[in-house]
């Protein structure tokens, strides 16, 4: 089941991600056509900024919806255990460094978002440096800036 095309992604991810899709196919493409209509009665289209905007935000639309699609098609459930004990993906992170606490999500898509908290990727310097880490324990974050350290002092379920 694990094949290399497979995008894990929570319940609330999945979800959110289909309602999206079902607004922008259904009246998101009506709404465009009708904003499309009116800019093409604008006049002349070649010197119509109106209309191009519409055009441009027109492909922008069905290249979420293209992404959108993708994703889902591919897209498997990860359910995380409430007694996780070790970072990896599906859990938020907060992590203390010298400035403060700040809380991550471990996430394999970047379609995975939570309130308050950054996403990032098990690939990313944060995701690799703070990935099997416990509770208590510190990790050194590899950046493109320098490398700094932070230690998990709190870890939950998304």
């Amino acid at each position: 089941m694990n094949q290399p095309e497979d995008i894990f992604v929570s319940p609330q991810t999945l979800a959110r991600m289909r309602e999206e899709l079902e607004q922008l196919a259904g009246p998101g493409r009506e709404e465009m056509s009708v904003r499309l209509l009116r800019a093409r009665e604008l006049g002349d289209l070649k010197e119509n900024a109106e209309y191009h905007a519409a055009k441009d935000a027109q492909g922008l639309m069905e290249a979420r919806i293209r992404q959108l699609e993708y994703t889902i098609d591919r897209a498997v459930v990860r359910e995380v255990s409430e007694s996780a004990d070790e970072v990896g993906p599906g859990l938020i992170v907060t992590v203390k460094d010298q400035y403060g606490t700040e809380d991550y999500l471990i996430a394999d898509s970047m379609e995975e978002k939570v309130e308050g908290a950054s996403t990032v990727t098990p690939s990313s310097p944060m995701g690799r440096a703070l990935a099997g880490k416990k509770l208590g324990e510190k990790a050194t974050v590899e950046a493109p800036r320098g490398s700094f350290s932070v230690e998990v002092v709190g870890l939950r379920p998304l």
